[in-house]
């Protein structure tokens, strides 16, 4: 896992692959949380919200970006709110990623390196790029960490949460320190 920009809350690891047991942890940390959960122990860990949607069967929003990296969520909604002329931007259907400290580009569809973002399509490559960074980088670590999850708490009994309610059931409230 990685913490998010603020500290507090953890999502899968894209880069995890690195280690040949990546996937093994995932599915132990998904039965740890699981055998919490069955048991009405609290975790003091907090998961990002986007890990809790997954959770419960539920597609992220690129509203759901702003816990996980608030700079990249505003200019995600610089994206959506201006003019791509304006803010001189020139984007592509690809991604830059940086694994193990080389830089990969990927394709948020085919031919995406060729495909230009324009104002008709805008909404759709922020969608594409969220999905990306909160799904499809990370969906083999979250398959895992599912498949330890459902062996101790089945889909269907979270399902009437939400995924704030998710994470309250996980990890309870958090402490509120006054004097801070």
């Amino acid at each position: 896992f990685t913490s998010t920009e603020d500290g507090c809350t953890f999502q899968p690891n894209p880069n995890s692959n690195i280690n040949p047991d990546h996937l093994h942890y995932f599915r132990f940390v998904g039965r740890i949380v699981g055998k919490a959960v069955a048991d009405g122990f609290l975790l003091d860990a907090h998961f990002t919200r986007s890990l809790y949607k997954h959770m419960l069967g539920v597609k992220p929003t690129h509203h759901d970006m702003e816990a996980i990296d608030p700079d990249y969520y505003k200019n995600l909604k610089m994206i959506l709110e201006y003019n791509l002329a304006d803010i001189g931007l020139d984007l592509t259907f690809s991604t830059e990623e940086y694994i193990v400290g080389r830089s990969q580009t990927s394709d948020l569809i085919p031919g995406g390196r060729k495909t230009h973002v324009t104002e008709e399509n805008k909404a759709k490559y922020v969608s594409l790029v969220c999905q990306h960074r909160m799904t499809t980088a990370i969906q083999s670590q979250i398959k895992a960490y599912l498949e330890g999850f459902h062996e101790l708490v089945k889909p269907d009994l979270i399902s009437i949460f939400t995924a704030k309610e998710l994470e309250l059931l996980i990890s309870g409230m958090p402490d509120i320190d006054i004097d801070d």
